[in-house]
């Protein structure tokens, strides 16, 4: 549908948009990095892009026997600052791998999800900023077990939370929770979740 491909070009627009932004500042003046900035800061970076790496843990279940588990999983996202305490981000994230069996045999789910979502930011100090998100995720599950493979694709609610930590130098870390509701198909169904640590990197 139209607005779901309006939504799904998100994750692509951002990056092209922070990428040709740090391209610009990166001849400027070193300023203290924030991609979420306290309130209290003088200037705030209009964008930023980062990485992670973490673990996933999912059980989409359904008719499956043994299912479930946890598999190591990373990320890349991009963002924009919409005012001092929006942002909008877009990322591609890898879910990494469920096993599992059915009646004839061994299973795979290898999963992935493109993501937009926004997120509301809240100050601790000059270095610590708490924010939580929400958004949609198109998520793809490659399906194989011992006589085909099929991908199963999808739209459905992202929710998180997490805190990002000012490391100065145009840089920072990122600590985060993700779930991704409602992934799979209609008899293997179920959430992921999704804890990460990574770096940030803004244009300022």
């Amino acid at each position: 549908m139209k607005i779901t491909s309006s939504i799904l070009g998100l994750p692509v627009a951002v990056a092209l948009f922070a990428a040709c932004s740090l391209a610009q500042a990166s001849d400027a003046q070193s300023k203290p990095f924030s991609p979420i900035t306290p309130s209290g800061a003088s200037q705030k970076a209009p964008n930023y892009v980062g990485g992670s790496l973490g673990s996933s843990s999912t059980k989409l279940c359904g008719t499956l026997q043994n299912c479930g588990g946890s598999d190591q999983s990373w990320k890349l996202f991009a963002g924009i600052r919409m005012n001092d305490n929006v942002l909008l981000e877009g990322g591609y994230t890898n879910l990494g791998e469920q096993q599992a069996q059915d009646a004839n045999g061994n299973v795979t789910q290898k999963l992935s999800a493109l993501t937009a979502s926004a997120l509301a930011t809240y100050p601790l100090n000059d270095q610590i900023e708490l924010f939580g998100k929400a958004g949609v995720a198109r998520w793809t599950d490659k399906y194989t077990d011992s006589n085909d493979s099929t991908k199963n694709k999808g739209t459905n609610v992202l929710v998180g939370a997490g805190a990002n930590y000012d490391l100065g130098d145009n840089m920072g870390v990122r600590t985060e929770w993700e779930r991704f509701k409602g992934v799979g198909t209609n008899t293997n169904k179920g959430d992921i979740d999704l804890l990460s640590v990574g770096l940030t990197f803004s244009s300022l």
